[in-house]
């Protein structure tokens, strides 16, 4: 009876023995892993931060160019006295927002119809929907078409505004159809057809 109580103790050492090693080898390897892990999750933070800089700094290019482009919109129509800004907010970490400005000879305003002339207001969003696209897709050929565009800019800015179509045409690589009575827009057309009611 002891023999077999020895035995049997013998037996459960040699298993707890097996356990251990086991146990062993599953936390060397673990620590391992661990030790991995930490790695990749600095370089993640690595990429992360990066990526976050990238983000910004085309943003940033993104913004630059919006101005410049809706300014040289501005400037061309209504000469140099209206300049176009971008303020992006990013106190909401979930959704940035974006506040559009018009600056008239250094003062900052808030594009509103009561504030500025329509006209005014009708460029900068025909220029801003243009760019959308193009920052979009920008290996697209784009063929606009309007149709009788621009009716709330005032008649002494119109052949401006049709100098703008061409020139953001030439400068985008657009093609525009338009339709229109107004003789300073068939004017500075490449190609013109005319219906007869």
């Amino acid at each position: 009876m002891i023999e077999q109580t020895i035995k049997n103790l013998i037996d459960r050492l040699s298993n707890l023995m097996l356990e251990y090693n086991f146990n062993k080898s599953q936390y060397s390897s673990n620590k391992i892993t661990i030790l991995q892990n930490k790695y990749k999750l600095r370089e993640l933070s690595k990429i992360k931060i990066l990526l976050a800089n990238l983000a910004n700094e085309s943003q940033k290019e993104n913004k630059k160019y919006i101005e410049k482009t809706v300014t040289m919109a501005f400037h061309t129509v209504y000469g140099d006295a209206y300049s176009f800004e971008l303020e992006l907010n990013y106190e909401n970490r979930e959704q940035f927002e974006i506040k559009f400005f018009i600056n008239k000879n250094g003062i900052r305003i808030e594009p509103r119809k009561d504030v500025f002339g329509g006209g005014l207001v009708d460029i900068g969003d025909f220029v801003l929907r243009i760019i959308r696209l193009i920052i979009e897709e920008p290996n697209v050929e784009y063929i606009l078409f309007l149709d009788e565009p621009f009716k709330n800019v005032s008649s002494k800015y119109i052949a401006a505004t049709g100098e703008l179509i061409v020139k953001l045409s030439k400068l985008l690589s657009i093609q525009v159809i338009m339709v229109t009575h107004i003789k300073d827009f068939v004017e500075i057309a490449d190609n013109i057809i005319y219906l007869e009611d």
